[in-house]
């Protein structure tokens, strides 16, 4: 009976994401079901088109929020959605099987979704983002760089607005991002850089409020 009570209370939390609250939920692929985290916006009203925002997750436990939104009570009118974006560049079926699914259940702004990355995630995010450019419509790296230089490479992002955000006592990361980000310049891709004065590595600062203010900068 215990047993049953808990998978019970598991199914209505599976089923019921409520506004402004972090909830599970699934998508079936391949005969799986797989889990991932979605807060709505205090707000939400599913008649109405909203932003959506994926970030990197393991999705294990009810607080395994994507790093830059972990703990907030207010999306700022984002749906945050919280998935293992990482490297699933072997995964992009499901993927787009996965952004099919937020597709059937909310109504997409401009019908592709916004993405973060940061630090070792990062180059297999901006893969994934070379990979499925027509679901992407933006990426923010805090701090978070493509793995490559390579031209033909980078200008699979052409459509999709990027922006780097890197601290400048994180020489490694400044630079990197300085030198991709001039690279995309240069190949006709939308992209621009944010340097943070004092700012380190992991910028906790902007954890929030801070992250979901730059992600706006790149809606249409």
């Amino acid at each position: 009976m215990k047993g049953l009570l808990s998978a019970f209370s598991l199914l209505l939390i599976l089923s019921n994401c409520t506004a402004g609250n972090r909830e599970f939920a699934e998508f079936e692929f391949e005969g799986k079901k797989l889990r991932y985290g979605v807060q709505l916006p205090n707000d939400f009203d599913p008649s109405k088109t909203y932003p959506v925002l994926i970030g990197p997750s393991e999705v294990e436990e009810k607080d395994d929020q994507s790093f830059y939104w972990r703990g907030t009570k207010d999306t700022y009118g984002w749906i945050l959605i919280d998935y293992r974006i990482y490297n699933a560049t072997r995964r992009v079926e499901e993927i787009k099987a996965f952004m099919q699914h937020l597709r059937s259940k909310y109504k997409v702004e401009d019908n592709k979704f916004h993405t973060v990355c940061f630090s070792a995630n990062s180059s297999s995010i901006f893969s994934l983002a070379m990979e499925v450019p027509e679901y992407i419509t933006g990426i923010t790296g805090m701090a978070g760089n493509p793995g490559t230089t390579n031209e033909s490479e980078l200008s699979k992002l052409k459509g999709v607005k990027v922006q780097f955000v890197v601290g400048d006592k994180d020489t490694y990361w400044m630079n990197a991002a300085k030198q991709r980000h001039a690279i995309l310049k240069k190949i006709g891709v939308d992209s621009s850089i944010e340097i943070i004065k004092n700012g380190p590595h992991v910028m906790r600062d902007l954890i929030g409020k801070g992250f979901l203010e730059r992600a706006n900068r790149l809606r249409n």
